[in-house]
């Protein structure tokens, strides 16, 4: 079982945000963030990846290279820890409510077992 936090807005309906590593996030990194609808950190994404390569070209020695991957690796790394939590935030700043927390097999199911727990 997996835990959901539901939020509800007055014409979108419901969505639901899981709580825990975002393996979608971890995966797709600034596709993900731009289907979520996170336009801010999916640019800032962007443009960090475009510094790391810019850097990666104009660095010479040894050093330099291991400090350019270890930031690839925190750029991949970051989305998969906070993807969810930037989401949660993005619905909320969007006019969702938190409605509750559901425990739920999959995201297909929150809906329902929120309705029957929540009412």
């Amino acid at each position: 079982m997996r835990t959901f936090h539901v939020y509800e807005h007055p014409t979108l309906g419901a969505n639901a945000v899981k709580i825990g590593f975002c393996w979608p996030a971890f995966f797709f990194g600034i596709i993900w963030m731009a289907a979520s609808r996170l336009w801010g950190w999916a640019l800032l994404w962007f443009g960090l990846y475009l510094l790391l390569a810019l850097l990666e070209e104009g660095v010479g020695d040894d050093a330099g290279m291991i400090l350019v991957l270890v930031g690839y690796l925190v750029l991949w790394l970051v989305p998969g820890f906070q993807g969810n939590a930037w989401r949660a935030k993005n619905l909320l700043s969007r006019g969702f409510e938190f409605e509750a927390a559901v425990q739920a097999e999959n995201k297909g199911n929150y809906i329902r077992q929120c309705q029957t727990s929540c009412v």
